[in-house]
């Protein structure tokens, strides 16, 4: 059974949530829990005054309700899951080390940001910078996954180091800018700039047509073994409702014939696009 915290009443303005995780939660009794401080400009409120605590004491913890207001939810988990009912704010699933968040709406800004192990699973859609580096850090995502059944705003992956991130809609402007290594994987429309000084790193376009500019250069297509095991991992990962299984299962049965360009030649010039459409 989860340890389940469900809201008693919104929050008066921006409140962290770093630290509430089921990791942290699993050996404390609901009453400490409740005691717990949370930090408002000056002023010092207790969990409790915002949510109710029942459940067992395991890794696993549940959100029954939720509110934008809150941030940094599920920031630095390193074990357990944590469902979130609800939208949440800006920067959850923060340098998360390992676990599974789950959030049944949307996310706000900077989402995954530094996350290094586990996942971040959103069913709705996500904001701008989705794991994407602070504005005053060298990299953003450095491993783990993500996967956005909705849209997401602009600059997804900016300075990517590591890991995956997959959007079942559409990208905004600026995806995948900055990447240093890892993938991102776009079911939907992507907007403009897409790779923008890629330095490595993999952007895949399943079916939206990529804009490449004097900085990319096209190459022979040579990478069939490595997306047939891409399919592959996806059918096995991806229910058969997600758009990335139906794509997977198209490949494999029909092949695919993508075109492949290298770049951005501005920057270290050794990322990789690989357009699926048209």
């Amino acid at each position: 059974m989860s340890r389940i915290l469900k809201l008693r009443q919104a929050p008066p303005g921006r409140i962290s949530l770093a630290g509430i995780t089921p990791d942290r939660l699993a050996p404390l009794p609901a009453n400490e829990i409740e005691r717990l401080p949370l930090i408002w400009g000056k002023q010092t409120f207790a969990l409790g005054d915002f949510f109710t605590v029942s459940g067992d004491a395991e890794l696993a913890l549940t959100f029954e309700g939720f509110d934008p207001r809150f941030s940094d939810a599920g920031a630095a988990m390193a074990a357990g899951e944590c469902h979130i009912e609800g939208d949440a704010g800006d920067f959850a699933g923060r340098d998360m080390r390992g676990g599974r968040l789950v959030v049944n709406g949307s996310v706000g800004r900077f989402a995954a940001s530094g996350l290094a192990d586990g996942e971040l699973l959103v069913s709705g859609n996500a904001g701008d910078y989705l794991g994407a580096a602070l504005p005053w850090l060298a990299g953003g995502m450095r491993g783990g996954r993500v996967v956005v059944r909705g849209n997401v705003g602009a600059r997804c992956g900016d300075k990517l180091r590591r890991g995956e991130i997959f959007i079942e809609g559409d990208a905004g402007d600026f995806c995948a800018t900055r990447m240093v290594a890892g993938s991102v994987i776009v079911a939907g429309r992507v907007g403009a700039h897409g790779g923008y000084a890629m330095r490595r790193g993999s952007l895949l376009l399943l079916n939206a047509p990529f804009a490449a500019p004097p900085t990319f250069a096209e190459t022979v297509m040579c990478a069939d073994g490595y997306l047939n095991l891409v399919w592959r991992d996806w059918l096995a990962r991806f229910d058969k409702a997600s758009p990335l299984a139906a794509f997977a299962a198209r490949a494999v049965a029909n092949g695919t014939t993508p075109r492949r360009w290298m770049g951005d030649v501005a920057a270290d010039g050794r990322g990789e696009v690989f357009g699926f459409a048209g």
